[in-house]
């Protein structure tokens, strides 16, 4: 009896410690529980009110609107901004921009102002200035000039708070303006600190010390922040010295990546670790979207990336120019009455249908580029614009971007200025880096050039495939092939124009490159070609923005040059309707239409539409220089009907 009883005390015992170790296990789970719950917020990192949040839906599948003021429907690769009656106007011209850095504060918080609302207006430079001056009298906006002290006491009701960047790890800057853009901050530098609190606003993170290298940076900005940005645009924007060593960090345009909550980054793709990253943005990022810039002179490397993962280049930013394309958040916004699409100068029978002569035109390249359009002010205002036909290139996305840029240019147009899609189309990449993505980027350049009107584009990165694609999915008249003068080329064809077999596009490209420091060089090259045994002779002269002081000197050649008879100059609708022979033959009859109308000569009107049934003969069967000859000697007897001349 006595045993039994042992044996079942030593169970019961037993039963009992399980119990125990039970019951404590139990109430250490409880305890952590209790305070992960209790602890946690405390390390969590602020969250913004979900009314303040940028949708997540970052793919091209849903309309993105932040804080409803800014629209951007899924077919538009850049928003547009709220409109505006009223600018207050900083003026920050002449500051050393290596020693200032309130800029930081200025422009991260002008993008968290126009995002609801475009109101804050700065003035880096002059043309700065000029555009605010033009914009203001056309739109009637009122400009009410503040300074930086009380602009940010009016407006710092909309940031929640200051973020120091790290100096000495530059990019933090990069990673400072994205966060702002995400948690409503503005970017402090710290020597600015004791500046900033004076307007009652406290730090929310501080940068400094947190790593010892961009890389390090980058990718805890890619764990950390990409996933609450926008994914439609990537920054690439200059944190300056020690990285780019001969221009201050990007100031001007800041205000639209904390607006739009974009990355900020300036990766270094001959890094293998950061080109890896980049790879990894681009990958997250949906098809059929902007890069806005590269990395230092890595033109050829982003662009060529770009293009392997669907994705293209618009230059917003770029180390040469810091303070170029300023204030687009307040463009965005800017939208005329009216607005006017880039419109083709008329056609002047009087400079057609010479069998004899050498046809030149002019062509500025850089268009895709929108600092140089926001600079092109430069040649456009210049007196001499107008006296000579050329041909600028120009992007797109201007009519989502600045629409009044694009209506200004448009509406003070003359006769002699074209305009010409800058590279490649709806964005800046290499068709034949990628063949696979051209007909789902084209796409997107059709839907651009038919809101815009531009019926040219130049392609970079070329080859005759992509060029045939072009041709037939897009409703334009002429392509011009790559960015420099094509000496094997002019060659090889005796013209600075080609056709493809299925095609009457014509492909056109550079024969000699102007600049004003090689003035007399020009003149001897184009004194030249009247020892080409070849006529009608068609010439494309080449140019960059950077190639003249002005339009003065330019000007200057073309009035030496103009009494040659043996040359004429044209503009560039001129230039191609001479040389694409179905457009060509439209034209030729619109002008015979003309000549009846007129009661024009009989035999003259027999001979031109002898010569245009011809040419349309020859274009079916495809023999296009052939056709664009007759199409030209139709022009002669129709030039004589309508001038007697």
């Amino acid at each position: 009896m006595g045993s039994i009883i042992n044996i079942f005390f030593r169970i019961y015992i037993k039963n009992m410690i399980k119990s125990k170790y039970i019951i404590i296990i139990a109430l250490c789970i409880a305890i952590i529980i209790l305070g992960w719950v209790l602890i946690t917020p405390y390390f969590k990192p602020k969250q913004v009110k979900p009314s303040q949040q940028v949708s997540q839906q970052a793919g091209p599948k849903t309309t993105i609107k932040i804080q409803a003021h800014i629209y951007w429907p899924p077919n538009h690769i850049f928003p547009t901004f709220a409109s505006t009656k009223e600018l207050y106007v900083v003026d920050l011209r002449g500051k050393d921009f290596y020693t200032y850095h309130k800029h930081l504060v200025l422009t991260t918080l002008q993008g968290l102002v126009n995002r609801e609302k475009p109101r804050i207006y700065i003035i880096f430079t002059d043309r700065d200035y000029k555009w605010l001056e033009l914009c203001s009298k056309e739109l009637g906006i009122k400009v009410t000039p503040i300074t930086v002290d009380e602009v940010i006491k009016k407006f710092a009701k909309y940031a929640t708070g200051y973020i120091v960047y790290d100096p000495k790890v530059p990019d933090t800057v990069n990673l400072a303006t994205t966060m702002a853009g995400i948690y409503n901050c503005v970017v402090v530098h710290p020597d600015d600190i004791p500046w900033i609190k004076k307007f009652g606003l406290k730090e929310f993170y501080d940068f400094r010390g947190k790593f010892k290298d961009r890389l390090e940076a980058y990718l805890w900005a890619y764990k950390n922040l990409w996933p609450k940005c926008c994914h439609r645009l990537l920054a690439t924007v200059s944190p300056g010295p020690p990285i780019c060593t001969h221009n201050p960090m990007q100031v001007a345009g800041r205000d639209y990546v904390v607006a739009l909550r974009l990355f900020a980054q300036y990766l270094d793709l001959q890094n293998a670790s950061q080109y890896n990253l980049f790879i990894k943005l681009l990958r997250d990022m949906p098809n059929n979207t902007a890069v806005l810039g590269w990395f230092e002179e890595e033109e050829w490397n982003y662009v060529h990336t770009c293009s392997l993962y669907g994705k293209f280049v618009v230059v917003m930013f770029h180390h040469y120019g810091p303070l170029g394309f300023a204030n687009p958040t307040v463009w965005g916004g800017l939208v005329p009455k009216e607005q006017l699409k880039f419109k083709l100068p008329p056609i002047d029978i009087r400079k057609l249908g010479y069998e004899d002569k050498i046809y030149i035109t002019f062509y500025i390249t850089d268009g895709d580029n929108l600092q140089w359009d926001y600079d092109m002010l430069r040649l456009w205002n210049d007196p001499n614009r107008g006296k000579i036909p050329i041909a600028w290139t120009i992007s797109p996305y201007l009519i989502d971007v600045a629409p009044f840029m694009m209506y200004y240019y448009s509406k003070t147009a003359t006769a002699n200025d074209t305009f010409i899609s800058g590279p490649s189309g709806a964005g800046y990449w290499y068709p034949a880096a990628n063949h696979h993505y051209i007909l789902q980027y084209l796409k997107v350049t059709k839907y651009y050039f038919n809101r815009t009107g531009l019926k040219f584009v130049e392609i970079l990165g070329y080859d005759d495939y992509a060029g045939e694609l072009y041709a037939k999915n897009l409703n334009i008249l002429a392509i011009k092939r790559e960015y420099s003068v094509q000496y094997s080329l002019f060659t090889l064809y005796q013209e600075c124009v080609y056709y493809l077999d299925d095609v009457p596009t014509p492909i056109v490209f550079g024969y000699v490159h102007y600049k004003d420091s090689t003035y007399d060089y020009f003149k001897v090259r184009v004194q030249a070609l009247k020892y080409i045994n070849r006529r009608p002779l068609f010439i494309l002269v080449v140019s960059q923005p950077w190639d003249f002081r002005n339009l003065a000197t330019v000007t200057e050649v073309v009035k030496e040059l103009y009494p040659d008879k043996d040359i004429i100059f044209v503009n560039f609708h001129e230039f191609i309707t001479l040389v694409n022979p179905v457009y060509g033959i439209k034209q030729a009859k619109i002008f015979l239409q003309k000549a009846k109308e007129k009661g024009a000569s009989k035999e003259l009107i027999q001979k031109a539409e002898y010569y245009i049934n011809k040419a349309e003969q020859l274009c079916k069967l495809r023999v296009w220089w052939d056709a664009t000859l007759n199409v030209n000697k139709a022009f002669k007897y129709l030039r004589i009907a309508l001038t007697g001349s």
